[in-house]
């Protein structure tokens, strides 16, 4: 049985390992959305498909989010303007024999853009990101159809944790644009 003074000593040290992840924030509330092309789209993709990326951007933001510290009560909102798949998606191989889950490459990658607001409902940032592979061969060499959107997805999470990070604790974009002009 360990001594108190281990228990201690064990308690300390994962007092001081948590202590980074205390003191990061999230954000209050994430709403995602799609833009109509985006939506035109998945429906060629499938529609469990609309949910693996909610899934990932709900991951990504909460995973960048959660390992910095930033005001409270944020909220963002994504849109997803653009995401095209890296290989085709379980739908585009049932739907076309010719296509092979493997073998069959396309220039994946997304393009989303982020609001996020204050308690006041106030603009205090803005964050877009968008990447699609330039060519087959320097896309993703993931399996997975959406290889090459997440890495865009965890790259415009990480910019918009970033935005967030940089905030002064109540200032709105609104305010922030008033003082520049005054």
């Amino acid at each position: 049985m360990p001594s108190l003074l281990h228990v201690g000593r064990i308690s300390l040290v994962a007092g001081l390992l948590l202590a980074p992840v205390l003191l990061a924030g999230q954000l209050s509330a994430i709403t995602i959305d799609f833009a109509p092309r985006v939506t035109t789209k998945l429906q060629r993709y499938g529609a469990a498909e609309a949910a693996t990326l909610r899934s990932a951007i709900l991951a990504a933001l909460a995973r960048e989010t959660g390992r910095v510290a930033m005001p409270a009560n944020l909220v963002a909102t994504v849109m997803v303007q653009d995401v095209a798949p890296t290989h085709p998606t379980a739908k585009q191989v049932s739907d076309d024999p010719a296509v092979d889950a493997v073998r069959t490459k396309y220039l994946g990658g997304a393009e989303l853009i982020g609001y996020v607001r204050d308690a006041n409902q106030h603009v205090v940032a803005v964050v877009t990101y968008r990447h699609f592979a330039p060519t087959l061969v320097q896309g993703s060499a993931s399996l997975d159809p959406w290889a090459d959107a997440r890495l865009a997805i965890d790259q415009f999470a990480a910019k918009l944790a970033a935005a967030c990070r940089d905030l002064p604790a109540s200032e709105s974009l609104r305010s922030r644009n008033r003082a520049r002009t005054t």
